[in-house]
């Protein structure tokens, strides 16, 4: 055997030891020859003498470990030791003696040991500036296994290039089983690659942590908060902190979403079960509805106390950063973001989530065994009685009648009712939204690109990631609009439709078609006329299924001289979309514009201002750093695809390659290859280059423990400290996070089929329950007469299913689906039933 050397004197404390072999060995061909080890055996360093015995092993098939070593005196000067971390570990190249021994040798200990006992072992020292092998017994007593020496802890390892993909796979939101598939399927099987899943994760949770300890945590947010500040003067941020300087708030708010709240931050949902990040801190965002009514979002907050001081302050500088408080904001049923509203926003219009209400009732109410029946009165008043005094009138029978007029629920759902019930809501401009379920749509999208090993800088980089994928969404539906026109059959006869299809967004337009298809089975009928004001009542079949043809009838008054147009059904003035009533009254009356207060700016598709604000999303220095890997690739990617036309291509590109190779490495500073390049490995072959090491996949600089014990105390005392790690805590179960037990809680995916006679069963019970009110009675005995009469005055159309030109059955409650069964809120339409 025989080997060059490269290093001519002893490696100093902080100088890069190359990973791979520092000697070249004899091949013959494509074939590495290794001479076992053997005794007089000489190397120039101990790196030397390890890298050789583990080549050994790795041929042969088993593993080794260090048994036993010593350092030089040199080293330990320099405060180097077995336990030391980063600069100050110990590494082969600074032994005095190394002993290896297989790792099957020692004391079995247990079931379920590999412990074998093996003899086997390789003891070296320094002597005489030479590192030589002095005993050496290679005899082993437990099979060995060449073929699987690619599966060991020991020759496991992930290189640089690979691993750097990784990461950016794993910032796009590729799980990390498809982001290890990906490379499986580069490499070309399991054969040619040197990790696992196990130690892709393992290697991607390590990058997670090690973002925390760079410059602490929470001061690295502060200081990433501040360059955004000098790169973006409109980006708007602030930090709380608690007596001790512990990082408890933050709220944040970039140029462009600022500028979408002055257009559509009328109407915002704000929620925090989100806990995003390793100290269990909740995200709370403040969301909204764009003309394309996408969510969008308007600004951010990590709370670590979900309390009325901490909600007070979050809503404080919403208030700070917007200029202006919304007109409406829809909330969840917890005490203490309802008592900070009522502190900062008096006077604005504060809902509750109509969904987590009904999942209260059946939480709290679902032990009763009359709760089915209750369920379907409770179900029947929210959605189907308009009025207010209705609804309060039949919310009072269900509680007499089954006994819950004492305190509980049901008694505060009502005195509560105008934060909740549409009666009282649905006259209210919401943008459609009656629950928080853009909020809790907005933390599912959040969820693919955070997890709970993520710290407070590493998520906000993921933040600004998944807002520049909110910002694209948005710019695409905005070409779509003017480059796409929707592929929907425009009626010119309805004057509603004939002018909005040109002003407002296919996705609200599509609204507006779905109004005007339900022209087909609605009819008007002039009541009454006092001077311009011309009264109607609209009735509507509802032909889904079949055999429930129902009818509802709404009033509709109609001022032509004044262009004043209003529903019962208060559509318009929920949703902002006139409703089928109105467009069948105007129809009647002849109207030869829309009046332009019915024609939202909110929903046209005209160009706004913040569109043309840029915003990175990235951070200043991150940017600079992959404009420079931009350039890089696509060099590199020009000149390979140049290489693979031709073999004299590709000889010119080795040649050329082998050139700059050298001339780089004496730029760098370092020697990894050859002057002909390396005959262990190829050192074109990223697989060279590895992350972790080749021996162990996470070194002791990269451990969570050793990087507690050897960060330096915090010197400055307006530093901000990171809060306390509550990964393995869990988050407290309040009544707006614990799980519904049992049956009470339900799942709307197990939706369970509803048959005739449970249909008509229910009908008979809320004809009893409800049958004692006077609107009830009055808009049964209509319904009844419209049911025989209706099939004679609505214009037959081709639209229109065969089933409902026929007589129509009289229905005592005028509902188009059961709604007792399950619930289930659609956002663009709040009539919606179930």
């Amino acid at each position: 055997m025989a080997w060059v050397d490269l290093n001519e004197s002893v490696p100093d404390l902080n100088e890069n030891v190359p990973e791979s072999s520092q000697y070249r060995l004899i091949t013959d061909g494509q074939e590495v020859i290794v001479n076992p080890p053997s005794v007089g055996m000489c190397f120039t360093t101990g790196h030397e003498f390890f890298e050789f015995c583990q080549l050994y092993a790795f041929k042969e098939g088993f593993e080794m470990f260090i048994k036993s070593n010593k350092l030089k005196k040199e080293y330990k000067e320099k405060g180097v030791s077995k336990s030391g971390v980063g600069k100050y570990e110990a590494k082969p190249h600074m032994m005095e003696l190394i002993r290896l021994k297989c790792k099957k040798g020692g004391v079995k200990k247990g079931v379920g040991s590999n412990v074998t006992g093996c003899k086997m072992n390789i003891y070296g020292v320094s002597r005489d500036g030479l590192f030589t092998i002095l005993t050496c017994d290679l005899q082993h007593n437990h099979p060995l296994n060449p073929d699987c020496s690619r599966l060991m802890v020991n020759y496991r390892c992930i290189d640089g290039t690979t691993f750097k993909r990784a990461m950016i796979n794993d910032m796009g939101g590729v799980s990390i089983s498809k982001n290890f598939g990906t490379h499986l399927i580069e490499k070309g099987g399991y054969e040619n690659i040197t990790f696992n899943n196990r130690d892709l994760r393992n290697a991607i949770n390590v990058e997670r942590r090690s973002s925390r300890f760079s410059a602490a945590d929470a001061a690295g947010l502060d200081a990433y908060f501040k360059a955004q500040r000098d790169l973006h003067p409109e980006f708007y941020s602030s930090i709380q902190v608690d007596d001790d300087g512990v990082f408890t708030n933050a709220f944040w708010s970039d140029a462009r979403s600022r500028g979408t709240c002055k257009y559509f931050g009328d109407v915002i949902t704000f929620d925090t079960t989100f806990a995003c990040n390793r100290y269990r801190i909740p995200f709370a965002p403040f969301i909204g509805v764009n003309h394309h009514g996408k969510s969008i979002i308007f600004a951010a907050a990590l709370i670590s106390h979900e309390n009325t001081p901490s909600f007070v302050w979050v809503f404080e500088e919403f208030l700070k950063c917007m200029g202006k408080a919304p007109l409406g904001i829809l909330t969840d049923q917890d005490k203490a973001i309802c008592r900070a509203i009522e502190l900062v926003f008096p006077g604005v219009r504060h809902r509750l989530c109509l969904w987590h209400m009904l999942q209260n009732a059946s939480k709290n109410l679902g032990s009763l065994s009359d709760w089915k029946k209750i369920d379907t009165l409770i179900r029947t008043a929210i959605h189907d009685l308009i009025d207010p005094d209705e609804f309060d009138e039949a919310w009072c029978h269900v509680m007499d009648e089954y006994g819950l007029r004492g305190p509980g629920w049901m008694k505060d759902a009502y005195d509560n009712r105008r934060q909740w019930a549409p009666a009282y809501n649905r006259g209210k401009f919401w943008a459609g939204m009656s629950s928080t379920q853009r909020s809790e749509g907005m933390n599912r999208f959040f969820k693919t690109h955070v997890n709970l090993d993520c710290g407070l800088v590493l998520f906000i980089h993921n933040y600004e990631y998944c807002m520049r994928i909110k910002a694209e969404e948005e710019k695409q539906d905005n070409f779509d609009n003017i480059d796409k026109p929707a592929k929907i059959d425009v009626d010119k006869s309805v004057l509603v439709e004939y002018v909005l299809v040109k002003t407002y967004t296919s996705e609200k337009f599509a609204e507006v078609v779905k109004e005007r298809r339900g022209l087909t089975h609605t009819n008007v009928t002039k009541t009454s006329c006092h001077g311009s004001v011309v009264l109607y009542r609209a009735d509507e079949k509802l032909t889904s299924p079949f055999w429930r043809k129902r009818f509802k009838s709404y009033d509709v008054r109609v001022d032509k001289e004044n262009g004043d147009l209003h529903c019962s059904c208060n559509l318009f003035e929920f949703t902002g979309i006139l409703c089928r009533h109105i467009m069948r009254a105007m129809d009647v009356e002849d109207f030869q514009f829309v009046p332009e207060k019915y024609i939202l700016q909110r929903w046209m598709k005209s160009v706004r201002s913040y569109e043309s604000i840029r915003v990175s999303y990235f951070d200043p220095l991150e940017s600079i750093r992959l404009g420079k890997a931009k350039e890089l690739s696509q060099r590199h990617n020009y000149l390979s695809e140049l290489a693979m036309r031709n073999d004299d291509a590709l000889r010119l590109y080795k040649e050329a390659m082998d050139v700059v190779r050298l001339k780089m490495e004496d730029v760098v500073g370092i020697r990894k290859t050859g002057e002909k390049g390396d005959d262990l490995i190829c050192w074109w072959d990223p697989d060279a280059r590895n992350v972790f090491g080749r021996r162990r996949l996470r070194p002791r600089e990269f451990g969570e423990r050793a990087r507690l014990r050897d960060v330096e105390p915090v010197v400055d005392e307006n530093r901000i400290k990171t809060p306390v790690d509550k990964r393995h805590t869990g988050r407290a179960k309040t009544k707006r996070n614990a799980p519904f037990g049992g049956k009470a809680g339900g799942n709307s995916k197990n939706k369970k089929v509803v048959t005739e006679e449970e249909v008509i069963a229910n009908e008979e019970l809320i004809c009893n329950a409800f049958g004692n009110l006077p609107s009830y009675r009055a808009r049964q005995q209509h319904a009844n007469h419209v049911g025989g009469t209706y099939a004679e005055n609505v214009p037959q159309s081709s639209n229109v299913h065969p089933s409902q030109s026929s007589q129509a059955h009289p229905s005592q409650l005028h509902l188009s689906q059961d709604c007792s069964q399950s619930f289930e809120f659609d956002i663009n339409d709040w009539r919606t039933r179930l």
